[in-house]
């Protein structure tokens, strides 16, 4: 059996590459490719791949997605790349199942190293109807001078956090406040924009979900997410939302918990994870008529959460305003790099045998179906 290590790469190029052949070696047809317009920082073609594995004529359909978010790619294609190697479905598929795995639906950033598309905007907020009043921030409307700050020194950074912890009257800002996390779509070079129309990502996932998709009767789609959470803990982020479906009767746990849930009820002012408008997995909901869906993610700790926000506000002040080719450019990108794809070998043994057996509790609810 080939090391865990072996599945996971150092670039979108590799990564490719190896899915392709992993791909051909399991069996699994390709049946689509979309080439992005833009290169990759070695010039190369970049491309959303599509997979199919398993009887062409299947009516339940468990789907892997990675890459929603740039740069946490390196964990989902490695995932799906252990998943085809280890011969997985071979050995717990059934003959009504089929795998669709989508190999880097945001293929620029990938390949960039960056969490957001090539128009800077956040994929997972990108799925939100731009023909009706977009969801507001307030918070973020109120607090972008300081989430998105023009300066990037240790003072600026220290008012700016002291502002942010004022307004939600906490002592740090050791959190995921809602004007940073819950999505915003008024500053077009802010951190989590959502965008002013559709993505060509976006435009690229809706194809597939028309072209593919469609027709099932259940489908439980995994979108592979880093950065949130312990170091190397896969939480799966199905419930309380449209697209919760089978989830708490195929998997083990899912959050939010029932518990949280019903507290949150009895008191408005709580956020509840999963509650975000835009997100890729869920648009499947209203795009598959008469499919039950269950659709959400997987989401694996990295570091500290506010090393991973730091990580991501200074990204995004380094191509607003910084220099990405500068030592300190590379500086910063390298702190990105480790706040979604530690360096640490056992994270990715972890993150690998997490997701090989929640698919395999997929493909067990999928046959209970």
């Amino acid at each position: 059996m080939p090391p865990v290590a072996s599945f996971f790469s150092q670039s979108y190029a590799e990564a490719r590459e190896k899915f392709l052949a992993a791909a051909e070696a399991a069996g699994a047809q390709l049946v689509d490719s979309f080439a992005h317009p833009l290169k990759g920082p070695d010039g190369g073609a970049l491309a959303t791949d599509v997979a199919w594995l398993g009887p062409r004529d299947a009516k339940k359909l468990l789907v892997m997605i990675s890459s929603t978010h740039g740069i946490e790619g390196y964990c989902g294609s490695g995932c799906q790349i252990s998943w085809l190697a280890n011969r997985h479905y071979h050995r717990d598929g059934k003959p009504d199942i089929a795998a669709v795995i989508i190999h880097a639906i945001n293929p620029h950033g990938f390949a960039h190293g960056r969490r957001v598309t090539e128009d800077n905007v956040d994929l997972n907020r990108n799925f939100v109807d731009f023909g009706q009043p977009l969801p507001r921030n307030p918070d973020y409307e109120t607090l972008q001078q300081h989430v998105n700050p023009s300066e990037w020194t240790p003072e600026v950074l220290a008012k700016a956090d002291a502002a942010i912890a004022a307004y939600y009257k906490m002592p740090n800002t050791d959190f995921v406040p809602k004007a940073v996390h819950r999505g915003q779509y008024v500053n077009a070079k802010g951190t989590f924009y959502g965008g002013a129309q559709p993505t060509w990502s976006r435009r690229t996932f809706e194809a597939i979900a028309a072209k593919w998709l469609k027709g099932a009767s259940d489908l439980l789609a995994i979108d592979y997410h880093t950065g949130l959470g312990p170091l190397g803990f896969g939480d799966l982020y199905y419930g309380g939302g449209i697209g919760e479906g089978m989830s708490r009767q195929w998997f083990d746990h899912v959050t939010p918990s029932v518990e949280l849930i019903e507290a949150a009820r009895r008191d408005p002012s709580m956020h509840i994870p999963g509650s975000i408008a835009g997100t890729l997995s869920r648009s499947l909901v209203g795009a598959l008529p008469g499919t039950r869906v269950t659709a959400g993610g997987i989401e694996y700790g990295t570091l500290p959460v506010r090393d991973v926000l730091g990580s991501l506000r200074a990204d995004n002040w380094l191509y607003t305003h910084g220099d990405p080719a500068s030592v300190m450019g590379k500086e910063i990108k390298a702190k990105v790099r480790e706040a979604f794809y530690p360096s640490i070998f056992e994270w990715k043994i972890m993150v690998a045998s997490r997701s090989n057996d929640v698919l395999r509790q997929a493909l067990a609810g999928l046959a209970r179906a």
